[in-house]
């Protein structure tokens, strides 16, 4: 992806839409790792969900949603559209479980907690905790020095990945600003078990890495951190080629 819009509540689409089981309970590859074999991708408003050997799914993003219902996203309750049966059959197939496919009801967004910096007007859609994660190229490089095998940055799911400073210099920033858009720094983001789970292989690492190494050197607290969230405070068009300009943190 080269470009994406920058909303208030993230990237266009970006944790838009979420896979429920039979209780109406968010999935995640914690919960069933068959997630990590569906590829996604978005053109001329349809999203096209693939797995190899299971063929394919279009959903049309233009499609009004009538049906909505509450669902439940760790210990909160979250408002949410029904796509469609068809769906719904497809994921089911592919999952190997009862579920279907939801997207966040944009009229009823979550509000992002204040214990997490969050503040009146700051709304999330299915996020863990904030718009917008954040990891530079040079911190993921600095723990793989440390790692007996190497990870990937698809174990840790941020939607920006940045060049050009140096290993955990994010941590130190409070603002940012790339190309039109800025962001406000609103925590470190805390890691979980999903880190441990090979993106690929799905398998969960037999030693808990990279979380075991990270909780030697980013623990603070209870919470081992790794990347920034961000809020979004100036909307538009985010490009890849973007030139990037912080404001640190005054000690």
């Amino acid at each position: 992806m080269l470009s994406t819009n920058v909303r208030k509540t993230g990237f266009q689409y970006d944790r838009f839409f979420a896979v429920i089981n039979a209780e109406n309970r968010i999935l995640t590859a914690r919960e069933n790792s068959n997630l990590l074999h569906i590829a996604s991708e978005i053109q001329n408003d349809e999203l096209t969900l693939s797995v190899h050997g299971s063929g394919f799914i279009s959903i049309d993003l233009n499609k009004t949603l009538t049906t909505t219902i509450d669902i439940k996203i760790f210990n909160d309750v979250a408002k949410a559209k029904i796509i469609d049966y068809v769906t719904n059959d497809w994921l089911s197939q592919v999952l190997q479980e009862k579920c279907r496919l939801v997207s966040i009801d944009q009229e009823q967004l979550r509000k992002m907690k204040s214990k997490y910096n969050g503040k009146e007007n700051d709304f999330i859609s299915f996020s863990d905790i904030a718009p917008i994660h954040l990891i530079s190229e040079a911190s993921l490089n600095d723990l793989n020095s440390k790692l007996e095998s190497p990870v990937v940055i698809d174990n840790f799911r941020p939607n920006i990945l940045v060049t050009g400073c140096s290993a955990y210099e994010e941590d130190t920033w409070s603002r940012i600003k790339i190309g039109h858009c800025e962001f406000e720094v609103t925590l470190k983001t805390p890691r979980c078990s999903f880190t441990t789970i090979d993106p690929v292989t799905t398998q969960v690492h037999s030693k808990q890495e990279p979380l075991r190494t990270l909780s030697t050197y980013r623990k603070a607290g209870n919470y081992i951190n790794f990347g920034i969230y961000l809020i979004p405070k100036k909307t538009g068009l985010l490009n890849i080629t973007d030139p990037i300009k912080t404001t640190s943190f005054t000690m």
